[in-house]
C-alpha cells in the first residue's frame, strides 16, 4: 500500500476541518441544552413536546426527589385572551378568608389580570408532595393547618407550570401590565418583598428548586421564630448562596391601610396618595391589620382585633375604592 504524504498545507487543512467539526458538535450540544433563545427559559423542545426536568437535593436526613411536571397541556404566562396570569393558593383555614379571596380576585381582574386560584389538589400533583409532608411532620407542623398550606403553595405553583404568584392578601396598585406577561430576571426566582412571600415569580423549575430549598431550610429556623415558609425563606436569604433575587420592599411593595390619619365617624377617610404612588402592589398582611387597629386606621370601625381579621375582605375593598376615588388609582397602564 502506498503511503499518503501530507504536505504542510494539507496538514493545516486537516487541522482546520477537525476544529470546524468540534465547533459544530459543541453548537449542537448547546442547542440541545438551552434551545434557540439562550437568554430565556424554554418550556418545550424543538418539536413542541414539553420538557421534563429532574432535580435531586439532599436534606439533612433523607433524599428529596423533586421534579417539575409535564406542562405540555398547561398555559403560558398569559391567558388565551392575552391577559397576564396571577396565581394565588387558597385552602380555607379561618373565618373571613373566603371573602378576602374574592376581594383578591376582583382587584387582580380589575387590574387586567386573569386571577387563578390553586389549591391543595394542585400541590398533590407534584412528585415531592410526600417528601414535603414528611419534612413538615418532622418539624411538628400540623399537616392541615395554615403554616402547612403556606408550604404546599410552592409545590402547587411548580406543578401548575410556574409564573407569578401573590398571596391573597396582596393587591395590585401600580403593576406595569406589560411586565406581567413574561417573567423578570429570565425566569430566575424573584421575591418582591424581600423574604416575605407576598409577590413571587419564577419558572416551574425554579419553583421546584426553591421549594426543595425551603424543605431543607425550615429545619434551620431558630427559636423564637416559628417554622413557617416565611422564616425558612429568610434563612435562604441570609445564607445568600442560593441564587434567589430578593428585591427591596421599599421599591416594590407597600403595606397596610395607608390613610393620612386615624379614622372616625366624623372625619373623611383620607388616603396618602404620595405613598400609594410607589410600588407595584400593597400587602394587607396580618401584621398590617394589627397595626391599623392600633393606629385607628382600619376602615371598618368599631370592631375588635379578632373581628378585624375576619373582615379583611371588606376592609380591602373600602381602602382600594378610596384610593381609586381620591388618587386616581394606578399610575401605570
Amino acid at each position: 500500500m502506498n503511503k499518503v504524504s501530507f504536505t504542510p498545507q494539507r496538514k493545516k487543512n486537516a487541522m482546520l476541518y477537525v476544529i470546524i467539526i468540534a465547533l459544530l458538535l459543541d453548537y449542537v450540544a448547546l442547542r440541545s441544552r438551552t434551545g434557540d433563545n439562550f437568554k430565556r427559559q424554554a418550556f418545550a423542545s424543538d418539536d413542541g413536546r414539553a420538557i421534563m426536568h429532574t432535580h435531586f437535593e439532599k436534606t439533612g436526613h433523607e433524599e428529596v426527589r423533586s421534579q417539575t411536571v409535564d406542562t405540555s397541556k398547561k398555559r403560558t404566562f398569559a391567558s388565551e385572551d392575552g391577559r397576564p396570569i396571577m396565581h394565588t393558593f387558597f385552602e380555607k383555614t379561618g373565618d373571613g378568608e373566603a371573602d378576602l379571596l374574592e376581594a383578591w380576585k376582583e382587584e387582580w381582574t380589575l387590574a387586567g389580570f386573569e386571577a387563578r386560584v390553586l389549591t391543595l389538589k394542585d400541590a398533590k400533583k407534584h412528585p415531592s408532595f410526600t417528601d414535603m409532608q414528611n419534612v413538615l411532620n418532622e418539624s411538628s407542623i400540623y399537616l392541615n393547618g395554615y403554616n402547612a398550606m403556606c408550604m404546599y403553595r410552592w409545590l402547587a405553583m411548580a406543578a401548575s407550570g410556574g409564573g407569578w404568584m401573590s398571596d391573597y392578601d396582596t393587591f395590585p396598585t401600580n403593576f406595569p401590565i406589560n411586565e406581567a406577561k413574561t417573567l423578570p430576571n429570565n425566569g430566575n426566582f424573584t421575591s418582591f418583598q424581600e423574604h416575605v412571600p407576598s409577590l413571587l415569580s419564577g419558572t416551574a423549575e425554579e419553583w421546584t428548586r426553591v421549594a426543595v430549598l425551603l424543605m431543607k431550610s425550615i429545619t434551620r429556623v431558630e427559636s423564637p421564630n416559628p417554622k413557617t415558609d416565611m422564616h425558612a425563606f429568610l434563612v435562604i436569604k441570609n445564607e445568600g448562596i442560593h441564587n434567589v433575587m430578593f428585591l427591596s420592599e421599599r421599591l416594590h411593595m407597600e403595606q397596610g391601610f395607608l390613610y393620612k390619619e386615624a379614622l372616625s365617624h366624623d372625619s373623611p377617610r383620607s388616603v396618602n396618595c404620595e405613598t400609594m404612588a410607589r410600588g407595584r402592589a400593597i400587602h394587607l398582611s396580618h401584621k398590617s391589620i394589627r397595626d391599623a387597629c392600633l393606629k385607628g386606621m382600619f376602615p371598618v370601625l368599631d370592631i375588635s382585633l379578632g373581628m378585624a381579621f375576619i373582615r379583611r375582605g371588606k376592609a380591602a375593598r373600602i381602602f382600594l375604592a378610596d384610593w381609586r376615588h381620591q388618587c386616581g388609582g394606578s399610575n401605570v397602564k
